[in-house]
């Protein structure tokens, strides 16, 4: 799962940009405008390119937690906290959008950071219980 996790973060990503790119108007109408200042002003410009901008977090936190996951090994609970603190209040906020997989994915890094740290320390024990018994 520690490997999974982040890239289901990306794959979820990739929806977000395709919603963002297709069930909109808005990038069509900025472009006619001539882009610079095109946004401001015009709510439903606004809530579309703060949608779409929000998925580059969105990438962020899954590139990043994949880099560490690869490096380390290990899952950054961060992840799942993370992805909880945007999960949970979309889901109050906007009960129709994509806060349902923000939260199960949150939940299963969650899930998977505590799996690692538990395996990491119980490698430490029999680690330090090994190095006692070759001193010995």
């Amino acid at each position: 799962m520690t490997r999974l996790i982040p890239r289901l973060v990306i794959g979820l990503t990739a929806v977000h940009f395709a919603v963002a790119l297709i069930a909109s108007s808005t990038f069509d109408d900025v472009a006619r405008d001539g882009f610079w200042n095109a946004v401001p002003g015009k709510p439903q410009r606004e809530y579309e390119m703060w949608f779409f901008l929000a998925g580059f977090g969105l990438l962020a936190l899954g590139t990043l937690s994949q880099r560490i996951a690869r490096d380390t090994g290990r899952l950054p609970a961060q992840l799942g906290w993370y992805l909880l603190a945007i999960g949970v209040p979309l889901q109050i906020l906007y009960p129709v959008s994509g806060a349902p997989g923000l939260i199960v994915l949150g939940v299963l890094a969650l899930i998977a950071a505590r799996r690692d740290s538990a395996g990491e320390s119980r490698r430490t024990r029999m680690s330090a219980t090994t190095d006692r018994e070759q001193c010995s």
